[in-house]
């Protein structure tokens, strides 16, 4: 029974640690900061192409860098992924705009800490109703362990002890809360 209540304490903790709401609102910070950095890129991309009449080039970089928050999770890193090989193949001809190694990595990790969030939101969910099942299991094998044996031992002091027994009989008494708030008397004014 012991072993029964610190699993139950420890799923406990387990379920209220796993909330997805953090994740998601992480997520969601991580896509902003995302498209934050694809626009710089972007930026100097199009001034290349613009310098140099590639009109083509922007087309293509527009298409794959901008509405990142109407784009469905699972396509912004293939995009992204197809952006950033653009920005790499002309990285020789952007040094004269700034554009640095570390700015390209940059956007790679921030994309990669995404990718690794999207899925998450759905794996807390599976985890949360796990511990539930497995929660439920074990509240119940201790009410048996409690119903079956401990109760049935407790007898002994009825005739020996009787006040520790009636103690006992009422701590095991499960008091519900209440579950309905009580009216407020409305007051009704005299008829005249």
């Amino acid at each position: 029974m012991t072993q029964n209540i610190v699993d139950i304490k420890e799923l406990d903790q387990k379920k209220s640690s796993s909330a997805s709401n953090p994740v998601t609102t992480n997520k969601d910070k991580m896509k902003e900061l995302l498209e934050v950095k694809i626009e710089v890129l972007e930026g100097i991309v199009r001034s290349y192409a613009y310098a140099n009449g590639m009109t083509e080039l922007v087309k293509k970089v527009e298409l794959l860098s901008k509405g990142f928050s109407k784009k469905r999770e699972t396509d912004i890193e293939p995009n992204v992924k197809t952006f950033l090989e653009i920005v790499r193949e002309l990285q020789p001809q952007l040094a004269g705009y700034e554009l640095t190694e570390e700015m390209i990595v940059d956007v790679e990790t921030t994309r990669d800490q995404f990718v690794a969030l999207v899925g998450a939101p759905r794996t807390t969910i599976v985890r949360s109703s796990s511990a539930n099942n497995q929660l439920t299991k074990l509240v119940k094998e201790t009410k048996n362990l409690l119903n079956q044996q401990l109760d049935n031992l407790m007898l002994r002091f009825k005739t020996s002890d009787l006040a520790f027994y009636n103690s006992y009989v009422q701590s095991r008494i499960i008091v519900e809360p209440a579950t309905q708030h009580r009216e407020k008397a409305t007051e009704t004014a005299p008829v005249a």
